[in-house]
């Protein structure tokens, strides 16, 4: 395993330089929204992260989509009424004090967040579910070994085609928060997340992972109707469970808290998880097999 993970690109420490036009990341901290984790575009999170080589994919672009709505440039995105769309939808129900999004809505955003330094980010909180469904149906040493091998692999492979998709295509497209406030000149909007991920918005990493996790999940059991508790522990989140009954249903709501914590666009959540999808049928379909099929 060493020798296979030798030179695979993931301790590039190459810079990024951001495009710079409307439309393009940027740096998201804002003098009344305090973010010292990104404050210039040096401090871009692992930009050189999709050029890693897969552990099962052909390539971190091997799924690759276009680009955001299939828009070719900056400036065709942001003239385009899909965009104008998609920036009111995160804009209402994305803001600190949204009247729109639930309070559901609101729990769901905080219990999937996992953003922020010490808790056990999203594939952690994706593993932590992983051994309570093991748990629940009495898995062996073997099918357990299997089942976390191939979450594991396609979390790993997702966020290698994920980061290839935020920094290796056309758009490198910037947060809500940047298109509301610099595009539409409303300084005073605030996303319901204290912070925003210091990386392009497009696509959604927690929609790629939950996708890709609820792929392999519904492929191993044969079944995507299985009732589970999952946790969190992000500290700003009001309930410490949630129950799903299906893992697509979780994984539905992984890619739509994105959108209601106030980070992401709806097209980030639904590229993320189709991404994320085709990553885990390929990891299935092509590694670590059952022993007799």
């Amino acid at each position: 395993m060493w020798n296979f993970r030798d030179a695979d690109g993931s301790d590039s420490r190459t810079g990024y330089t951001p495009d710079g036009k409307p439309g393009a990341w940027r740096p998201t901290s804002y003098p009344d929204l305090p973010d010292p984790g990104c404050n210039q575009a040096s401090q871009a999170a692992i930009p050189e992260w999709g050029k890693v080589k897969p552990w099962a994919l052909t390539s971190g672009s091997q799924f690759r989509p276009s680009t955001p709505g299939q828009y070719a440039s900056y400036e065709s995105l942001l003239a385009s009424p899909a965009y104008a769309a998609q920036v009111r939808q995160v804009r209402d129900l994305g803001a600190a004090g949204s009247t729109s999004r639930t309070t559901d809505q609101t729990a769901a955003a905080w219990f999937w967040a996992n953003d922020a330094n010490g808790t056990y980010k999203p594939p952690g909180q994706l593993l932590d579910v992983t051994a309570r469904v093991s748990r629940d149906r009495g898995l062996t040493t073997y099918q357990n070994a299997r089942l976390f091998a191939l979450v594991s692999v396609a979390m790993a492979d997702a966020a290698i085609a994920e980061w290839d998709v935020k920094y290796q295509t056309p758009i490198d497209l910037w947060r809500p928060v940047s298109a509301i406030r610099e595009g539409l000149g409303d300084t005073t909007w605030k996303p319901l997340s204290a912070t925003t991920p210091c990386f392009p918005a497009w696509a959604s990493g927690h929609a790629a992972f939950g996708a890709a996790w609820a792929g392999i999940m519904r492929q191993y059991f044969k079944t995507d109707d299985i009732t589970f508790t999952a946790s969190t522990d992000d500290p700003k989140s009001p309930v410490a469970t949630r129950t799903f009954t299906s893992f697509s249903q979780a994984a539905r709501e992984v890619a739509d808290s994105r959108v209601w914590l106030g980070v992401h666009y709806p097209w980030d959540a639904s590229d993320g998880s189709a991404l994320g999808e085709n990553v885990a049928t390929w990891v299935f379909t092509h590694k670590m097999k059952a022993v007799g099929s």
